[in-house]
């Protein structure tokens, strides 16, 4: 795209790039694998700002007018994308917030943004927050919730910003003179979010490329899914992604070998998967015995360079030898855009938006089932 090869040309002369990546296959970057076991690249959490097990209940900070409308609806609705950031070029997030917010204004109205991480960049530096997230969604009323990114905790001490924004009670990264919206103020940077019908269990993946996890934090997992109530949808987020086929990042299969040993642990598998880092909108399909668990990348929220995926395999729905059971099902790789799930008991139906100059069209949809 003519648009990528002049943000890319920014980027080198900025110093953010410096070299462009071999254009590897789908069918080798869906087989990468990268160790998850911490090493020196590893970097410590912070201190917890709520005591475990790191729930936060919607119904706190929506309020009970909000969620009063929900149940009379029987549904509620909500957003997630990563990798936001506008970062040298601030038009294709502004352009998604745009689109998210008008989203708020519609009769069944969104009620929350879910940010899949990759909020500030280029190392999550305090000083972006005001451009990068206070600015660019100063229209967004709702409220916004997150996981950190790696560019979230690049910055020094790590992820300083990331708390102060999103794990206190009166974030001290806020604009006075802006629309004020209810504050997350989320227990830890691996937490849950919770409601009747729908959890969201969300990891931090840390800053190593396929993300690294130290044994408390998947024990912490194993405790949330069996915790969930078997009739709720459970929504395991985090940042780098389980499959991608992308040609900068790619899946990482030791992660998914991991997380398959805690889901048996668990004795349950959450009903769909959501992750970013890659900057594109890719949906694989993974087969559970009779189930199908989406595992999702969408990670173009706003962020300009995106990360196309170079297919060379059969047309869509494409499977993989070497990966029984799992296939990719979508792919939206030239486009930015975001996520619009509306759950509801039993279930939750998610649609993918694509936002470009010439406006907003819906690029995919999808079910998750429950339990």
């Amino acid at each position: 795209m003519a648009s990528e090869s002049r943000a890319t040309a920014r980027a080198v002369r900025t110093g953010e790039l410096t070299s462009r990546p071999r254009r590897r296959s789908a069918l080798e970057q869906v087989l990468r694998r990268a160790s998850i076991v911490p090493d020196e690249r590893f970097v410590a959490f912070p201190a917890p700002t709520g005591a475990p097990p790191y729930r936060r209940r919607l119904a706190d900070v929506i309020g009970p007018d909000a969620m009063a409308s929900i149940a009379r609806a029987g549904r509620m609705r909500f957003h997630a994308v990563g990798d936001t950031g506008g970062h040298i070029e601030p038009g294709p997030q502004r352009r998604v917030a745009a689109a998210m917010a008008a989203e708020l204004r519609a009769p069944d109205p969104a009620r929350f943004f879910y940010h899949l991480g990759d909020i500030v960049y280029p190392h999550g530096e305090e000083a972006n927050y005001r451009a990068q997230f206070l600015g660019a969604y100063a229209d967004y009323a709702a409220p916004i919730f997150a996981i950190p990114g790696n560019h979230d905790a690049e910055s020094t001490p790590s992820l300083e910003s990331f708390v102060n924004a999103f794990c206190t009670e009166t974030p001290p990264l806020h604009d006075a003179g802006r629309p004020s919206r209810p504050p997350a103020d989320q227990p830890h940077v691996y937490w849950t979010l919770t409601h009747d019908w729908v959890w969201i269990v969300g990891l931090y993946s840390n800053v190593p490329e396929g993300g690294q996890f130290e044994r408390e934090q998947l024990d912490w997992m194993i405790g949330e899914l069996r915790a969930a109530p078997r009739e709720a949808v459970v929504i395991l987020a985090l940042h780098q992604p389980v499959y991608s086929t992308d040609i900068t990042h790619g899946s990482n299969l030791d992660l998914a070998d991991a997380l398959d040993e805690c889901w048996a642990r668990a004795g349950r598998r959450p009903d769909a998967v959501f992750t970013g880092h890659a900057h594109s909108y890719q949906r694989f399909a993974r087969r559970v015995g009779d189930r199908s668990v989406p595992h999702i990348v969408a990670g173009a929220g706003g962020h300009h360079e995106l990360h196309p995926v170079d297919l060379r395999v059969p047309p869509l729905p494409a499977a993989f030898p070497a990966l029984p059971g799992v296939t990719l099902e979508a792919v939206v790789d030239d486009a930015h855009g975001f996520m619009t799930v509306t759950v509801a008991p039993g279930g939750a139906t998610v649609e993918y938006t694509a936002v470009g100059r010439d406006g907003v069209q819906s690029a995919d949809v999808f079910t998750i089932g429950s339990g």
